[in-house]
C-alpha cells in the first residue's frame, strides 16, 4: 500500500525547498543546519568537498564565503567559486590531483555514500570504507586546528570508526541534522580542532 499523500509531502519537504531555492540537492540543508549549530565553515575558508556531485554542499560552502575544491567520481556541472576534480576518493591519483590545486584546507567535508545494494551489512561496511577514505584526505590536507565532517551509515563498525577518528580532534560528536530523513541510517561525524601533529604536506 502506498503512503498517504500528506506523508509523502512531508518527507519531500527539503526536496521541494531545494528546487525552490536553487540548490542541487536536498542535502544542502543538512550542511546548512550542521554549520548553523557547529560553525564548521566560515568566510574565507578553503574547503575540500568529497563525494560532491551534484554539488549541493559545494553551493552552500560558496554561499558561506568559502573557496571550494570539489571531488567526485561522477561529473558535476560547474559552480562559480568551485574547482572540480573528477576522481575516486579511494585512489592515490585523486590525492595527487587535489594536491596540484591546494596542499592545505581549513575544512574537509564528505557526503559520499555507496550505491545501495539493499543489503544492510554490505551498505554499512562500504559507507565506513568511504568515511575512512574521506578521513585519509583530512589527515593529508587538513590544517592544524581545522574541521572535518563526514557521513556514515549506522552499524556495527561505527563505534570503532568513531574511536579511530575522534582522537585527533579537540571536539567530536555524532550528529543527525533535521534534514536527514527520519528512516535514514545516516549520521554525521563532526570533528573540530584537528590536532594530529604532522609535518607539512609534501
Amino acid at each position: 500500500m502506498s503512503k498517504p499523500r500528506r506523508s509523502q509531502d512531508r518527507q519531500d519537504y527539503y526536496y521541494w525547498k531545494a528546487k525552490k531555492e536553487g540548490y542541487r540537492s536536498r542535502a544542502a540543508y543538512k550542511l546548512i543546519q550542521i554549520n548553523k549549530k557547529f560553525r564548521l565553515i566560515k568566510e574565507g575558508d578553503r574547503v575540500l568537498d568529497l563525494g560532491a556531485s551534484p554539488g549541493g554542499w559545494s553551493q552552500v560552502a560558496v554561499k558561506f564565503g568559502a573557496e571550494v575544491v570539489a571531488v567526485d567520481l561522477n561529473p558535476m556541472p560547474p559552480i562559480e567559486g568551485v574547482t572540480f576534480v573528477r576522481g575516486d576518493i579511494t585512489k592515490n591519483e585523486t590525492f595527487r590531483a587535489v594536491r596540484e590545486i591546494c596542499d592545505e584546507f581549513d575544512v574537509v567535508i564528505s557526503d559520499a555514500a555507496p550505491k545501495l545494494t539493499g543489503k544492510w551489512t554490505i551498505d554499512h561496511l562500504i559507507s565506513i570504507d568511504l568515511a575512512r577514505a574521506s578521513y585519509n584526505f583530512a589527515e593529508e590536507f587538513l590544517r592544524y586546528g581545522g574541521n572535518f565532517l563526514v557521513k556514515v551509515f549506522q552499524g556495527e563498525e561505527i563505534e570503532k570508526f568513531y574511536r579511530d577518528v575522534s582522537k585527533n580532534f579537540r571536539f567530536k560528536k555524532m550528529h543527525s541534522p533535521q534534514a536527514s530523513r527520519k528512516r535514514s541510517a545516516e549520521i554525521y561525524f563532526i570533528g573540530k580542532g584537528f590536532k594530529k601533529n604532522r609535518g607539512p604536506v609534501g
